[in-house]
């Protein structure tokens, strides 16, 4: 009763498994692609959304910059002679305090494509390693069905050699307890499946059980550029360099800023005095104030500006240095991860495999026993998942360089 229970088991996972895997199984909309997928997801990641309304508060402080300094009006009543009095004074800013002023505000403005540029690094990041971790769960699930089915199949030969004499009551035993596991990595493979679509859908901004249809392989990328192409991306392109460009260039026309206003902003007064008696009813008056840069005229503040923009030049600096040695690194790791995986799909796994068909077809005709046609199996499906494993680890290799160099490598 327990083995065709068993066999029964087996026979529905592998129809479910094969269904959940299939594309014709999962949503009725487009099958994505990675291009599509991040297409997508650029326009309904809520952490890009958020990064693009940046920009709306930057344009807002440039507007800010552009105002003019409001005008001022008052009145006095006084018992002196003219009793009365109103006057009206305006700022005039001279030495160009409001054009370098407007000039800040638009280069603070340029930290807004930073802002988005960051958030689509991370977002192209994330989205490479769950679109790739996804198809790798699919991967998986057809490769537990078909341990499955080559679990299913030593059992049958074990149960047959032992309805014929040929091979003890262990045998069988042996083969349902590796049937059972092999059930039960289906089970596995399949729950796994489930949390990397939930991590999928995370990214482009739908529900966790939402439906996704992946197309692709888990060895398909651009190739990778050489060092001097990579860093000349890197140089263009990462977000801690471009970071620090900006800031000094911010720097830079916050202490031009500093420079211009040294000189005096003057306010000129335009009154008209009112009821002197025996001698005027309105008169008039002209004036001019401003402040005298005698003590302070800003010099503490444009050697502070000057020893940030060298601060920031050698931060740039550290910068460069680190992003040379994570480009050079990651390019190795690739190279390697690209052998690893043309050594298992070339050589390790067609002789496993090869090994398995060989151990099956010994112990069908008596020359070896269970275990080893067990341990071939074992080995053929420990491969096949190392090999799995070397993939996705490309994927990711290929998604650490694209965050150093702050953009696709193709």
């Amino acid at each position: 009763m327990v083995k065709a229970t068993i066999r029964v088991a087996a026979a529905v996972l592998l129809c479910v498994g094969s269904v959940a895997a299939s594309p014709e199984s999962q949503a009725s909309g487009a099958v994505l692609t990675f291009r599509a997928a991040l297409d997508l997801a650029a326009s309904r990641n809520l952490g890009l959304a958020a990064a693009r309304r940046q920009r709306a508060i930057r344009e807002a402080q440039v507007r800010v910059a552009r105002q003019w300094a409001n005008p001022e009006l008052s009145f006095e009543v006084t018992q002196d002679v003219p009793h009365e009095s109103l006057s009206f004074g305006l700022p005039i800013e001279i030495g160009g305090q409001r054009g370098r002023r407007i000039a800040l505000a638009k280069e603070e403005l340029t930290l807004a494509d930073l802002d988005e540029r960051a958030e689509m690094r991370t977002l192209r990041r994330n989205l490479r390693q769950t679109f790739y971790g996804l198809i790798a769960a699919d991967d998986r699930v057809r490769l537990a069905g078909e341990v499955l089915d080559l679990a299913e199949r030593a059992r049958q030969v074990a149960q047959a050699r032992f309805e014929e004499g040929a091979a003890p009551r262990l045998d069988v035993l042996e083969a349902d307890l590796g049937l059972a596991r092999a059930l039960a990595e289906v089970d596995l493979a399949r729950s796994t499946r489930v949390s990397w679509l939930a991590d999928l859908n995370a990214v482009l901004n739908q529900p966790p059980g939402e439906s996704v249809a992946v197309a692709g392989t888990l060895d398909e990328a651009a190739a990778a550029p050489d060092f001097a192409r990579a860093m000349a991306l890197a140089t263009s392109s990462n977000g801690d360099l471009l970071a620090a460009d900006r800031e000094a260039a911010i720097e830079g026309r916050r202490s031009s800023l500093l420079r211009a206003e040294r000189v005096p902003t003057p306010t000129v007064t335009f009154g008209l005095p009112m009821n002197a008696p025996d001698e005027f009813a309105v008169g008039k008056s002209l004036g001019i104030a401003m402040t005298v840069p005698l003590f302070s005229r800003n010099q503490g503040e444009i050697a502070q500006s000057q020893a940030t923009i060298e601060h920031i030049r050698a931060r740039r600096d550290a910068a460069l240095r680190t992003v040379e040695s994570r480009v050079f690194g990651v390019l190795a790791r690739i190279e390697a991860l690209r052998k690893q995986v043309d050594a298992y799909r070339e050589r390790i796994v067609p002789v496993a495999a090869e090994l398995a068909a060989l151990a099956e077809e010994s112990y069908k005709m008596g020359r070896t026993s269970v275990l080893s046609l067990l341990n071939a199996q074992r080995s053929l499906r420990d491969v096949r998942r190392e090999y799995l494993q070397a993939l996705l680890d490309f994927q990711g290799a290929l998604a650490d360089l694209e965050e150093v160099i702050g953009g696709p490598i193709a």
